[in-house]
């Protein structure tokens, strides 16, 4: 009897060990109702591998780029395809090989009877699995047979175009997804957009919070198009991972708020809330993010936690609560920057590599932009380079030059003077140009070599001269001290002094017109740029007072006519307005002309270097915010404080003004200087005549 029992007590343990993860599945898998899903298990839908032609220059080139897969891929048919351009006189034996995480999957003939071809390279085993893959294609052309000839011209060619691409054909495996998938897993692609998706009454709490999340996950993916915000009455199907953000209590839809309900988030009090579940219909399903708090204060303020890579890179699990806000790491040390922060891996350039790709990263909003910047190089390079036989070889008339171009800018090291080496390691400070730092701090960056390649045709050898640039080079950036600041900004430097480390620039909403999401969106993409991501205060035009503004930079939608805390300034303001009209004609425009306009200034409340941004609209029309207008001050590199658009979309600015100011100013200290030692020098003179005068009274009274 007592084995019996004791058996029976086995049996039910097992039982509740085996529901037990049923359970817990269950409690993460929401069965969606009332909404179409669309999400597909399978994949089939080419990616492209470039949005350039990459051209490659013989005898030999070669590029790398690479492909990533969120999930491991199953079935058959999941190609590479390169669609190719080649020159006319091409001969055998040139060709073209393509190796696939350094392993060679293919090669083929390349003649110039046939310029244009498609090469399809399958994919398979190691290939489709999760993470990511180097694709390397090596491109080998000759273009006439015989000794000596030389094949290094610019007739030697060929081009990837841009409508090359690979695509998947089969399943996905579905694996648990946890908030340590985030951002990777939620950045959209061309053909299939993330949706956060807020509230239909959404408090202005959390419109901005929702806005700064979809700005990151859109600068993430590099094309912002593919994260989409979306007011739940908007949300007619679910066709991928999707992010709801808002509170619960916010929601009015009956079907997400079903989803809510289905979801059971874990609430606590003075925190961000995450919690990640599944949502399925049939054998559809997809991952769901729920970013929610017990305000919108709450939410808002610890909105970070998605928004900067440092936080959202140690989250993980399916439910997380974040009360305390980490603090910051600063992006530069004592104003320094690494490679490695630009983006670039350890750098080895040789006789068929001798360009890098260019790397972008913006300066320290502190960088005082009118002194030069120094890059401190550290560099290994083959023995080779300097060796006497070599120099002998090339008659003493070839030098092996690394080239760092900033802005296009070139900068230049001579390889064959190095010296001094650490362990094989040489250190360069190569100085940066002040004329190479744009005013918004954009730094492109490209290495480039010659000489590491003998050209004389006659002389074969496999020697690879080389240089390998660390990444753990830095640059150093001369920052503005405690008691100086930044001063008369331009929309050549936007989006500074908008975004800030510092402080939490502002957008101030219009009285009387709605501001559509979509617009708003545009705005918050053009002031998250690279590193330089702030966190943005988003107030109305009612609840907005003179104690928000004085301390900040801030960025008004709408002019005085919408604006009171203007209207109380206008007389402050660098544009003049009667009525509700404004004067640009007094600027140097036609203002019967002008469609939409905007200008930076001073903060007119601030008494520190804070600045104001102003857009407004001369003519009705439904968009205070037009995406082109946007753009125009997002990629504007003109000296201008006034930009203004036409009804026929032409941009017009001040720029020519703003210099010829610039340059009178520049000649009138230099004027006020030298009356300045023109005085020194007559007070001088006198008194050495007085001098003089005292010394002959003196002899001649001695005497």
């Amino acid at each position: 009897m007592k084995q019996f029992q004791l058996l029976i007590a086995c049996l039910i343990c097992i039982i509740i060990v085996a529901i037990s993860p049923m359970k817990s599945e269950a409690s993460t898998t929401i069965s969606v109702k009332g909404l179409k899903m669309t999400a597909a298990e399978k994949t089939d839908y080419p990616q492209p591998i470039t949005n350039t032609p990459i051209t490659l220059n013989g005898p030999a080139g070669e590029v790398t780029f690479y492909y990533n897969l969120v999930s491991d891929v199953e079935g058959k048919s999941s190609n590479l395809v390169l669609n190719t351009e080649n020159s006319e006189l091409l001969i055998a034996p040139s060709s073209i090989s393509v190796s696939i995480d350094n392993k060679m999957t293919k090669s083929i003939a390349l003649n110039g009877d046939k310029p244009l071809r498609q090469m399809t390279i399958p994919l398979k085993g190691d290939a489709l699995k999760e993470g990511t893959h180097a694709v390397t294609v090596k491109y080998y052309g000759v273009l006439k047979e015989g000794i000596c000839v030389k094949q290094g011209t610019s007739a030697n060619w060929l081009t990837l175009n841009i409508n090359s691409y690979y695509q998947l054909n089969g399943l996905v495996k579905n694996s648990k997804m946890t908030l340590g998938d985030y951002p990777s897993k939620f950045v959209g692609s061309e053909d299939k957009s993330v949706y956060v998706v807020i509230p239909e009454n959404a408090s202005i709490s959390t419109l901005n919070s929702a806005l700064q999340i979809v700005s990151f996950l859109g600068n993430q993916s590099g094309k912002v198009s593919t994260v989409q915000i979306k007011r739940e009455s908007d949300l007619n199907e679910i066709n991928g991972n999707i992010l709801f953000v808002g509170l619960a209590s916010e929601f009015s839809n009956a079907n997400i708020v079903r989803l809510w309900q289905d979801a059971n988030i874990k609430q606590s009090a003075n925190a961000l809330n995450l919690a990640i579940r599944t949502l399925k219909q049939d054998k559809r399903q997809v991952s769901a993010l729920f970013v929610t708090a017990n305000t919108a204060a709450d939410l808002e303020k610890r909105v970070s936690i998605l928004t900067n890579l440092q936080f959202s890179n140690q989250l993980g699990g399916v439910d997380l609560s974040v009360k305390n806000l980490p603090k910051k790491q600063q992006t530069t040390q004592n104003g320094s920057a690494t490679l490695k922060q630009f983006g670039v891996e350890n750098l080895t350039l040789d006789s068929q590599g001798v360009n890098s790709s260019h790397y972008y990263y913006y300066a320290p909003v502190n960088t005082q932009l009118n002194k030069a910047s120094t890059l401190s190089l550290k560099l290994k390079k083959s023995e080779t380079i300097t060796s006497l036989k070599e120099q002998v070889e090339l008659k003493n008339d070839t030098n092996v030059e690394l080239i760092v171009n900033v802005n296009n800018i070139p900068h230049s090291v001579n390889l064959r003077e190095l010296a001094d080496s650490k362990d094989g390691i040489y250190t360069v400070t190569v100085p940066i140009d002040a004329k190479a730092m744009k005013d918004n701090r954009l730094i492109d960056l490209q290495f480039q070599t010659t000489g590491l390649a003998v050209n004389d045709p006659c002389k074969s050898s496999d020697e690879k001269r080389w240089v390998y640039i660390d990444k753990e080079s830095a640059f150093t950036f001369p920052v503005l001290q405690d008691n100086e600041a930044q001063t008369g900004y331009t929309f050549a430097a936007f989006p500074y002094p908008f975004i800030n480390n510092d402080n939490t620039p502002m957008i101030v909403l219009p009285q009387k017109k709605d501001v559509p999401d979509e617009q708003l969106l545009n705005l918050y993409h053009a002031l998250s740029k690279g590193n330089q991501q702030s966190n943005l205060q988003l107030k109305t035009a009612d609840q907005v007072t003179v104690a928000d503004v004085e301390e900040e930079d801030v960025i008004f939608i709408g002019g005085p006519n919408v604006q009171p805390l203007l209207q109380k300034k206008v007389n402050d303001l660098t544009i003049s307005y009667k009525g509700e009209i404004a004067e640009l004609s007094e600027e140097g425009f036609v203002s019967e002309a002008v469609e939409q306009f905007s200008w930076i200034q001073k903060n007119p409340w601030s008494k520190d270097n804070h600045s104001i941004l102003v857009i407004d609209q001369q003519k009705d029309k439904p968009a205070y915010l037009d995406e082109e207008l946007v753009n125009q001050l997002a990629n504007s590199d003109e000296k201008a404080t006034i930009i203004v658009q036409t009804s026929n979309k032409q941009f017009f600015t001040n720029a020519d003004n703003v210099e010829a100011n610039e340059y009178m100013n520049s000649k009138t200290k230099d004027s006020e200087g030298n009356q300045s030692i023109s005085l020194w020098w007559i007070v001088a003179f006198a008194g050495l005549l007085l001098l003089i005068g005292i010394l002959l009274w003196w002899i001649k009274r001695k005497k």
